[in-house]
């Protein structure tokens, strides 16, 4: 039996037997279940609600914390009188789209300096003893009584002065439209009608009622057994029955939620509690009755249109793997499927392409290290060999051309030999470079500082091709473990390797910018720039774009940045050229 065929019958049967059980539950405990859900949702929807005013209560602390900390707040020292902070406080009472009715701040004699709305300049606004105070980001923020008649709440904040320890040069004000409350108090319950009635309340910690639903603000609210309730509402939020006085002593659900405070507020103490008449609350259970009979037939047609989708959704990636496997041990050159599908499944793909990634990754390793064992060996056998015979003919060239007689071509072919003796030195010297590599010594060293090192070495290049070498050294901070020669060797190969491929009268940039943990800096020019085929060979030992080089100062380049555990790549510049990415971590991490 397949998969899929066993994935079918599973689900089928899953599905049958869930429909079954469901239903028997719904008929026996449809009552019970319809009542406990009801208390979730006031519960939910009071926890909801009082979060929401937790959360509203905080911003307005962040931005009063926020403003009152701006440097413009400093004008206070001179009465505003360039109007800047005016016009700050006018820019804020627009940009928070009318959430803050008026924003002002008053002197320490509490005359208006400045405000969103310039009526109020020069008026006094005297300072009254706060409703209610909380100590938020080390600042004391007081909210004062609530203004019946405009419904506002104002909110106050030292305004500390910032040249002087302990001093306030005045307060910031800002009045808050309190029938936000009413609207958060009005949001609908979940899963009811349009028409069920639905009452909140808003409860102070001194058991006051402070704000009130829509439905409530045009009649008295008597509720004689709120105190005795309030007592019994202990825990975080619940949910209970009781009679209330403003609706003719109904019965009703209640939901409440205490305050829990949002982040570094505490809160209050508020509560929020949410009324539903129970004969509206239990109006659904007779609409269930019907609907539990379509369910019956449609969980059926479901689980059987399921089960085939899921099997196929399941078994389908499954045998997309099997088949790149067999594939791949062909030596077929294919992608690794896109599998979209369960986290599981969609894990298990991408952990298997990855697989293949480092298996192809240890493969080309192999390769590399062969090939550096082979220079390794010529490096070996070459060192000895060849550097004293060449020292000799250095030696005798440098004799030669301190005779008195010697002719001019004799001084010329002299200093071929030096030349040519000195090249194929430094080839000698490049290969044991490459073969065996000095381990870095990791020091803390300026990125710009060693760029610019390297570009002092090489300008006397550039000027003679007259190219022209650009920096954009953006990051602030370049800091890094390195090996300082080490990196030099590298951005010295690198820029060389530029001068040389760009046309006379060329440009290269040096770039410098920050990703994640590490600091990138990238080397481009407008050259020929490199083909694709030849990108995945450029740092392979003995390749080489120029008829005169030797292929070996990239190697050399990829050795020294891996050493550091960073990551060297090419792609196109954006001026037409290549451009060579070293990526090194910021903190060396120890092996």
């Amino acid at each position: 039996m397949t998969i899929r065929h066993t994935l079918l019958m599973s689900y089928f049967l899953i599905s049958l037997a869930s429909a079954l059980l469901i239903t028997v539950m719904i008929f026996v405990h449809l009552r019970e279940i319809l009542w406990v859900e009801i208390d979730n949702k006031l519960q939910s929807q009071a926890s909801t609600i009082m979060q929401q005013i937790d959360s509203t209560l905080f911003e307005r602390f962040e931005n009063m914390t926020m403003w009152s900390q701006m440097e413009v707040m400093q004008e206070l020292r001179v009465d505003d009188v360039d109007k800047r902070l005016a016009h700050v406080l006018n820019e804020l009472h627009s940009g928070y789209g009318g959430i803050y009715e008026q924003i002002f701040v008053a002197d320490p004699h509490d005359k208006i300096i400045a405000a969103s709305d310039k009526n109020l300049i020069g008026h006094y606004y005297p300072r009254t003893e706060p409703w209610l105070t909380v100590a938020h980001r080390d600042h004391t923020h007081a909210l004062h009584f609530l203004d019946a008649q405009h419904q506002r709440l104002y909110f106050s904040i030292p305004i500390r002065d910032a040249f002087k320890a302990g001093g306030e040069l005045g307060q910031l004000y800002a009045s808050f439209d309190w029938r936000e409350m009413s609207r958060l108090l009005d949001t609908p319950l979940p899963f009811s009608s349009k028409d069920s009635a639905t009452y909140a309340l808003l409860v102070d910690g001194e058991g006051k009622i402070i704000a009130t639903s829509s439905l409530l603000h045009h009649q008295p609210v008597q509720f004689a057994n709120l105190p005795a309730l309030l007592q019994k509402m202990t825990g975080k939020s619940g949910a209970f029955t009781t009679t209330v006085d403003f609706l003719d002593n109904e019965e009703v659900l209640v939901g409440y939620a205490n305050s829990q405070g949002y982040h570094a507020f505490n809160g209050f103490g508020w509560r929020v509690l949410i009324l539903q008449p129970s004969k509206n609350a239990l109006a659904p259970a007779w609409d269930l009755w019907a609907a539990i009979l379509v369910f019956l037939g449609l969980t059926l047609v479901l689980g059987i249109v399921v089960s085939f989708w899921m099997s196929a959704k399941i078994a389908r990636p499954i045998v997309q793997l099997a088949q790149f496997t067999r594939d791949f041990m062909q030596g077929k050159p294919v992608a690794p499927p896109m599998v979209k599908s369960s986290n599981e499944v969609t894990e298990l793909s991408t952990q298997f392409s990855l697989m293949i990634d480092h298996l192809e990754q240890s493969r080309q390793d192999l390769v590399r290290v062969a090939k550096l064992a082979v220079i390794g060996e010529m490096a070996a056998s070459m060192a000895h060999e060849v550097r004293t015979p060449l020292g000799i003919l250095r030696s005798s060239a440098q004799i030669l051309q301190r005779e008195p007689a010697l002719s001019d071509i004799g001084r010329e072919m002299t200093d071929y030999i030096l030349s040519e003796t000195q090249r194929l030195n430094g080839l000698v010297t490049t290969m044991l470079e490459c073969a065996k590599p000095r381990p870095p010594h990791f020091v803390r060293h300026d990125v710009h500082d060693i760029i610019r090192h390297t570009l002092d070495l090489v300008q006397s290049h550039a000027e003679m091709r007259q190219v022209a070498i650009t920096t954009v050294l953006a990051v602030k901070n370049a800091q890094v473990d390195c090996d300082k020669d080490h990196i030099i060797q590298v951005f010295l190969n690198l820029l060389l390797n530029a001068i040389q491929h760009v046309k006379l009268g060329g440009h290269i940039q040096v770039s410098t910018a920050h990703q994640a943990n590490t600091l990138e800096i990238c080397v481009s020019d407008d050259g020929a720039g490199i083909s694709d085929a030849n990108k995945a060979k450029v740092f392979e030992p003995f390749f080489t774009l120029r008829q005169e080089g030797v292929g070996l100062g990239l190697t050399v380049v990829q050795q020294i940045v891996l050493a550091h555990q960073g990551n060297l790549f090419v792609t196109d510049s954006p001026t037409g050229g290549a451009c060579f990415h070293v990526v090194l971590p910021i903190i060396h991490q120890e092996l």
